[in-house]
């Protein structure tokens, strides 16, 4: 509730109808997944997109640093046995998601790439922006400007919900 016009606040987080246990579950391993990657890469936010033809081709995993730069994990995590388990976890989960999500879209409006965003906690995808490597996607997405539809809850302590939270007690000093 805003709290100078008693108004409503508009919410940026929708959930996908139809969401069962078809993407539940890799959304989940895909959250679990990151978490390890996150902490690794010292990243606010983990992306994960594919081009959406052909069907199997390369998946790009990239994250987002604290000051709001989206970039590639970093070589020497490649190297390391426990985040490169850790990776391959994450990337399987996800082309499972994305699989998911290419085959729930219509044909005819199939974009050329499609992708999520996870804190660690929760999965989240954009219908307006589906691909997370697309200019401004996380500023569009943190203002409001567009909404990021839900596969897998963020917490409320979550990094995603701290960056999309309004501040209400902002206070002019």
């Amino acid at each position: 509730m805003d709290r100078a016009t008693g108004q409503s606040m508009k919410r940026t987080i929708r959930t996908l109808p139809g969401v069962g246990t078809s993407l539940a579950d890799p959304a989940s391993k895909l959250a679990l997944g990151a978490r390890p990657l996150l902490s690794a890469s010292r990243g606010v936010l983990m992306t994960l997109t594919a081009p959406t033809s052909p069907r199997g081709a390369a998946i790009t995993t990239m994250y987002w640093n604290g000051s709001g730069a989206l970039l590639p994990l970093p070589a020497w995590m490649l190297s390391d046995d426990a985040s490169r388990r850790s990776l391959t976890r994450f990337e399987q989960a996800g082309r499972l998601v994305l699989e998911q999500l290419v085959r729930r879209w219509p044909a005819n409006a199939l974009p050329p790439a499609i992708g999520v965003v996870t804190d660690g906690t929760g999965v989240g995808f954009s219908s307006d922006h589906p691909s997370p490597m697309w200019p401004d996607w996380l500023t569009l997405h943190l203002t409001g400007a567009c909404p990021t539809t839900s596969l897998l809850p963020f917490s409320p302590a979550g990094t995603w919900a701290r960056l999309t939270a309004p501040d209400a007690d902002r206070r002019l000093h």
